[in-house]
């Protein structure tokens, strides 16, 4: 039987470890570098949680509104104080991402911490979604954790101590990841290596 993240434990440990945010957004940082737009911007963050990375891209880029999609109502709470100072439009989802069906289209979305919690065919529907979200011009950045030797160390290691609190993550090869993108549709623009645990990647619609 498969067992779920219990993400409310989860948005307790990670409202106070800035440092795990601030190392995250230094990954998107390093994958947005290059990036720009014309004129302000539509941002989506699926699976949104903390809302951090969204956050701090306003600072990066004008931008015109955000929207946040998130399951969780305690976490979508938060991130609506969070956000409070934003002077953008903003838009905030309480709903399964599997079902949802919006018209609007983005220039940037993007996600990180969520297709490990999926099955494959799910990952799949979920980076179909990243891309049918896209503006002709929009980027898609995702980041995903990825089996490389201090991935595993550090999940062995908060195993054994019993911390490890994400009993449905399943790593993903970049080889894996890479193959992923392309079947749904995606053109790989940038991909790299993140903080020794993840890989990232930029895409847009293909031709």
């Amino acid at each position: 039987m498969r067992v779920t993240t219990d993400w409310d434990r989860y948005h307790r440990r990670v409202r106070v470890s800035q440092l795990l945010l601030w190392a995250v957004w230094r990954a998107y940082a390093g994958l947005l570098r290059g990036i720009s737009f014309t004129g302000p911007i539509k941002i989506i963050e699926l699976g949104c949680g903390t809302a951090y990375h969204t956050l701090q891209m306003t600072k990066l880029f004008q931008v015109d509104k955000v929207t946040l999609a998130d399951f969780n109502p305690n976490v979508l709470k938060d991130t609506q104080k969070r956000l409070s100072g934003l002077k953008c439009e903003k838009e905030f989802l309480l709903q399964d991402l599997f079902s949802l069906d919006l018209s609007e289209k983005y220039d940037i979305v993007h996600s990180q911490g969520l297709l490990e919690h999926y099955t494959p065919e799910e990952q799949k529907k979920l980076i179909c979604l990243h891309r049918d979200l896209l503006t002709p011009n929009g980027i898609a950045v995702i980041l995903v954790p990825t089996p490389s030797l201090a991935y595993r160390l550090w999940r062995g290691i908060f195993e054994k101590l019993h911390l490890w609190i994400y009993p449905d993550e399943t790593a993903i090869s970049e080889a894996e990841f890479k193959a992923a993108l392309e079947s749904s549709g995606l053109e790989i623009l940038k991909m790299k290596r993140c903080h020794l645990t993840e890989v990232g990647a930029v895409c847009r619609k293909g031709n």
